[in-house]
């Protein structure tokens, strides 16, 4: 059974709004997870700056496909990101940002899922990306920081899904 949300999508989307995240800009919420595993370890490295790149060009260009028109460009990604990788913003920043993920992208739809396992694959991508120490262990490819942001990710991509008619976990 899929657990209640505890925050309705309108609460999100004024949350959002105090950050100054609103308009276009709520689809590139999506990135916050992966912004979070990229300071994970305390350091934005050039591999993982690669995959959050490829991530948000596949991103946007499906956004704009959908939607039929040009909804994000270049520039508003450019911008929407640079204040989070400019300077490491606050752990809690990012945790209160990635909690409303799930009641304002998840709707219920087949989607949700291919939107969900995209996030983590490209967290797990930027975790196993970048060593900060060579050589390492067998157990030491992702960074104990990583490995608990990665749970954490999942915990809440998980528990805020809204509860759908034929929800049956």
């Amino acid at each position: 059974m899929a657990r209640k949300i505890s925050i309705t999508r309108e609460e999100a989307l004024e949350k959002l709004a105090e950050h100054g995240i609103q308009g276009p800009d709520i689809y590139l919420i999506d990135v916050i997870p992966l912004i979070e595993m990229i300071w994970a370890d305390g350091m934005a490295q050039k591999g993982e700056l690669a995959i959050l790149e490829k991530f948000l060009a596949d991103h946007v260009s499906h956004i704009n496909t959908i939607a039929g028109y040009e909804v994000l460009t270049a520039d508003m990604v450019r911008v929407f990101v640079s204040r989070f990788l400019k300077n490491k913003p606050s752990p809690e920043l990012l945790q209160s940002l990635r909690e409303l993920i799930p009641p304002v992208r998840f709707m219920c739809s087949e989607e949700d899922g291919r939107l969900r396992d995209s996030i983590l694959a490209a967290c797990m991508d930027i975790a196993a990306s970048s060593v900060v120490e060579y050589p390492y262990d067998w157990n030491e490819r992702f960074d104990p920081a990583e490995k608990k942001c990665f749970f954490e990710i999942l915990d809440a991509l998980d528990k805020g899904k809204p509860e759908c008619e034929d929800d049956s976990d």
